[in-house]
């Protein structure tokens, strides 16, 4: 980073709560990282969504009145993004009959725990809904307004989820 870009960052306004930048990213970016990577595939890209996201938060830090909130927020939209890209270029694969699938996650991966390894296999929506839920304990109404989307939209793809996961393990 360069002198003028560091001293840009350490020198990042305070908040309506009173916090920095670089307190908000030291208190905040283990938990987003594995955030990121209930959410994505693998830890690397986890570590790059949640660093774009941080660079979109810094972009954004004079408007922002709850940043950890909105950067929560920006980190589950850019892995529902990016998860949603990968089922497509998996499906394009399939349909093409190509063996050689970039997103197996047989290999180099540590061997799963069942219950995460179906949580993976969830679609990216239905899998955002669980794990804001049961691993970061956010009611419908936060997972909502996390989501930008309805209650009742949380309620259904949480229900469908929960539905596929118990349709696995029996």
């Amino acid at each position: 980073m360069s002198q003028s870009k560091a001293d840009a960052v350490s020198s990042a306004p305070t908040t309506a709560v009173g916090v920095t930048f670089n307190e908000l990213y030291s208190d905040t970016r283990v938990a987003m990282v594995r955030l990121a990577s209930l959410l994505v595939a693998s830890r690397a890209e986890a570590e790059e969504l949640t660093q774009d996201a941080y660079i979109d938060l810094f972009r954004q830090w004079d408007e922002v009145l709850n940043p950890a909130g909105f950067l929560r927020t920006l980190v589950v939209r850019r892995c529902t993004r990016s998860r949603r890209r990968q089922v497509t270029e998996r499906h394009k694969l399939q349909v093409l009959g190509r063996r050689d699938d970039p997103f197996n996650l047989a290999g180099g991966e540590p061997e799963l725990d069942e219950t995460v390894a179906a949580v993976r296999r969830l679609t990216p929506e239905r899998r955002a809904v669980v794990v804001l839920r049961f691993y970061e304990d956010m009611s419908h109404a936060q997972i909502a307004a996390a989501l930008d989307c309805s209650v009742a939209t949380v309620r259904t793809r949480l229900h469908r989820a929960l539905a596929d996961l118990r349709k696995e393990v029996e």
